[in-house]
């Protein structure tokens, strides 16, 4: 395929004045945990959306997508989500959130292509805006702090587009070092670099391929029905932090709450407590121990959050049942996306051979990648 700079210069007749990569995020543990302030562990993926620009005389905005061959077009001052611009209304949320801090431009040209899975929790939305956001602010030299830039990205999702984002993809995006993941202290916004080195133990990323319907109100209720437990939770007990409320005071001071929001509010605190202790693993290169920690977590995802499906209920028992696996769970917000695999090299082919079995009985074509963290967003013209 082409570079972004020749499909850039084939679209507009001009080359980009900025160009930039931004790396998907993969987030091995403590999805839910700042619903607590607990702990999230991830790493960058190598696969990127880039995204090139270059300045325009007058007030319009060309949006030119390589992978699905689309154009889309508005002017700045009609900067509103419109349901028919799909993918264009990521970029439109920036820009707007920009002008909204008085960072004044004219128009642009934007030409957009990426290699990051879509719809399986790989936050390629989220890298579309950053790439967005890097872009617009390294053509036009705006003097923008990563706090802005963050805060920036973080509202185009959540009030432009009305999603669900979190400020540590986009961090994760930014800091991300190769061979690394970031532990994230969900309350102070503080990380850790902990080595991703098994002694030669490998993750791989598999892609349930299920069709993605809409999970937002589902989500909405978990977070709901958290939030008034742990409300009532801190209440009986208020001299701890909400994550370090342990599983007997849970039990204790959740007597009199429905049972769904007690498994919620068990399964979120546990996982902040689960990724901590996996932290401590992957520091010591201990396979073993993360593993089975994995495995712990994905079973409170299945029965305690119950965000898991029957497919990816069938891959990870699968994965469990390859000899030299360690563990297996599900990334991503839930039902559906990916697997994450923590297992020996030499298993590899034992596992990938049963994800023929997974598409004669599901119907769905599973794809699947060895993964190793990535690093940072990178301008690759300015």
């Amino acid at each position: 395929m082409s570079s972004i700079s020749a499909l850039h210069a084939a679209e507009y007749d001009e080359s980009p004045g900025a160009i930039v990569s931004v790396p998907g995020v993969v987030t091995i543990m403590g999805e839910y945990s700042d619903l607590c302030d607990g702990f999230t562990l991830a790493g960058a993926l190598d696969q990127t959306v880039e995204l090139a620009v270059s300045k325009r005389n007058d007030n319009s905005l060309r949006f030119y997508s390589a992978d699905f061959e689309e154009r889309k077009r508005t002017t700045i001052p009609n900067l509103k989500y419109r349901r028919e611009d799909r993918w264009a209304n990521y970029i439109k949320g920036v820009l707007y959130e920009l002008f909204r801090r008085n960072y004044v431009f004219k128009g642009l040209n934007i030409t957009v292509k990426g290699s990051i899975p879509q719809k399986v929790g790989l936050k390629s939305s989220t890298a579309l805006c950053t790439a967005a956001a890097l872009a617009v602010k390294e053509l036009h030299q705006f003097d923008i702090d990563d706090t802005q830039l963050i805060q920036a990205v973080y509202f185009a999702e959540t009030s432009f587009m009305q999603a669900k984002a979190r400020l540590v993809d986009v961090m994760t995006m930014l800091y991300a070092r190769e061979g690394y993941f970031l532990l994230f202290d969900m309350h102070s916004l503080d990380y850790t670099e902990i080595q991703c080195n098994f002694n030669g133990d490998q993750f791989l990323i598999t892609e349930s391929d299920i069709p993605q319907f809409s999970i937002r109100e589902e989500l909405i209720y978990r977070e709901e029905a958290c939030h008034t437990g742990l409300a009532a939770i801190r209440e009986r007990s208020p001299g701890s932090a909400m994550r370090e409320i342990s599983s007997t005071e849970i039990k204790s001071a959740s007597e009199n709450l429905p049972e769904d929001q007690k498994k919620i509010c068990f399964f979120v605190l546990d996982e902040s407590r689960i990724t901590r202790e996996a932290a401590s693993a992957l520091a010591q290169k201990d396979s073993f121990v993360f593993g089975k920690l994995m495995n712990r977590l994905q079973a409170g995802l299945r029965d305690l959050f119950e965000v898991s499906c029957p497919e990816v209920d069938w891959l990870t028992k699968r994965a469990m049942e390859t000899h030299g696996c360690f563990g297996s769970k599900m990334i991503g917000p839930g039902f559906g996306g990916c697997t994450i695999t923590l297992l020996q090299v030499d298993s590899v082919a034992g596992y990938t051979k049963k994800l023929e079995e997974y598409e004669h009985i599901f119907g769905f074509h599973p794809a699947w990648f060895m993964y190793q963290p990535a690093g940072n967003a990178r301008i690759l013209k300015g």
